[in-house]
């Protein structure tokens, strides 16, 4: 259904309208829904016209879409919602379980692409090989929300944690995954839904009073991290502070280096960089980009070839000390 006639939606009007902050649930993923039925249950939003035959709820600068199927096949959420709709949309929030091999009960929280593909390549999870969507500008809020409730007795045995950037869907947008881990015996966990409500309605509470969260001071940087593992230690300790923005994190499974024998540092790792660069630009415009890095996850050559192209391209390297400076200084 197109609502722009419905509901009288035109392309002058879309041009005036302020953008909404799209949620997105998926019927096939059960802690998706779980967690759909605890933000609803709250009573904010109310009922609204159907989208793509799957329902939406609405209240100020937020829309919840319901939606069939799984998460990482959607591709392109964004600018569907603004066919049906007219309304721009300056950010996706993917409600989502979260799998892993540990087992160990966590929420989590990360940013979505797979810059390190070739493009050729067919990505096992969704996304454009080579490419990575605009992390969401409220990453960094996100995380510090989830980490106000750490010690919340409703989830006492889960840990929360940040991810690297990972898998699909595709979008031009700004998006993130907000999920809850990581067996079929967590997915549904009444108390990590309810945490997840909390934490959803802390974050929007302005957009869903139809108002715009201030951006904070222009010269605070956006943080791109680079190596170590899958859980982000160096996103979740730079992104708690106050005031912090974060891009997109890169493991180092996602900087594919190879030397060739007369010492020549070839692979994927330098588009993923880039890739990632240039996609947290986009979600912070007009800001600087800084980078930090695991130092002791690389390899000697691995560390001098990073350097070397991140001076080329004026990005400066920050360790932690001197993040947290760039903060107070702000």
């Amino acid at each position: 259904m197109d609502l722009r006639h419905k509901a009288g939606l035109g392309e002058a009007r879309a041009a005036t309208m302020q953008a909404v902050v799209l949620v997105v649930a998926c019927d096939d993923d059960e802690a998706s829904t779980s967690m759909l039925n605890a933000l609803l249950k709250r009573e904010v939003f109310t009922e609204g016209e159907h989208v793509e035959s799957s329902p939406t709820y609405l209240k100020g600068r937020v829309r919840v879409w319901s939606r069939s199927g799984f998460h990482l096949d959607q591709d392109h959420l964004d600018r569907r919602w603004t066919d049906a709709t007219g309304e721009a949309v300056e950010d996706v929030l993917f409600l989502s379980k979260h799998a892993a091999a540990s087992g160990r009960p966590c929420l989590t929280v990360h940013p979505i692409g797979v810059p390190h593909l070739d493009p050729d390549e067919t990505p096992p999870y969704g996304g454009q090989a080579g490419d990575a969507p605009p992390p969401s500008p409220r990453l960094a809020a996100f995380w510090r929300a989830l980490q106000r409730h750490a010690d919340d007795e409703r989830i006492p045995e889960f840990e929360v944690s940040l991810e690297v950037t990972h898998h699909g869907p595709w979008q031009q947008g700004p998006a993130a995954f907000l999920e809850v881990g990581s067996t079929a015996a967590t997915w549904t966990h009444a108390g990590a839904a309810e945490v997840w409500a909390d934490v959803l309605l802390d974050v929007l509470r302005l957009e869903l009073e139809g108002e715009r969260a201030p951006s904070g001071p222009s010269h605070v940087p956006v943080l791109v991290t680079l190596g170590g593992g899958h859980y982000a230690p160096r996103g979740n300790a730079m992104a708690g502070h106050d005031g912090a923005l974060l891009g997109h994190m890169l493991a180092n499974h996602s900087l594919p280096f190879s030397r060739l024998e007369d010492g020549r540092v070839e692979g994927r790792w330098s588009h993923a960089v880039d890739a990632a660069i240039e996609a947290t630009r986009a979600a912070h415009p007009g800001r600087t980009v800084v980078i930090s890095f695991d130092r002791k996850s690389f390899r000697g050559w691995e560390r001098r070839a990073l350097s070397e192209h991140l001076e080329a391209k004026g990005i400066d390297v920050v360790d932690s000390a001197k993040h947290a400076s760039m903060l107070r200084d702000a």
